[in-house]
């Protein structure tokens, strides 16, 4: 399988999920769905992050989630997050490291206290908000 979906062979800004770093043998993916062209194109997403995520086979990973600019329109695609959770769940979670959502919002903590509920308890405890400041990817690669 490619590892870039057409969308974004075509244009880079179609979605927002990519590999940024490598460390202690961790693969490091970012996300910040508020900069994505193609913010509600469901399918489209799930098959760029499938792809990104096959790359990586049984190696251990981390999400940085970036919620800076999650507005009321990224929350509304609620069927999206709740399938990318359990692609990312079901089909990689064995080998998450952790997930770590940085910069929340109104909107995103509210489109997680509903997520939160169809998650599996093992993944949850994978799950840290860090939202007592501001962060940068940078302090994670």
């Amino acid at each position: 399988m490619d590892k870039i979906c057409k969308k974004c062979a075509a244009d880079p800004l179609s979605h927002s999920y990519k590999k940024v770093a490598e460390k202690n043998g961790i693969s490091i993916y970012y996300t910040q769905p508020s900069t994505a062209k193609l913010y509600n194109d469901m399918d489209g997403i799930i098959e760029h992050v499938d792809r990104m995520m096959s790359v990586n086979g049984s190696k251990k990973w981390t999400c940085i989630f970036n919620g800076e600019g999650f507005e009321m329109k990224h929350a509304l695609e609620f069927t999206a997050g709740v399938r990318l959770i359990e692609l990312l769940g079901i089909k990689y979670g064995e080998t998450l490291h952790e997930m770590k959502i940085i910069n929340t919002t109104w909107y995103l903590s509210w489109a997680l206290k509903i997520v939160q509920n169809t998650l599996n308890p093992d993944i949850i405890k994978k799950i840290k908000i860090l939202d007592d400041r501001r962060y940068s990817v940078l302090e994670f690669i």
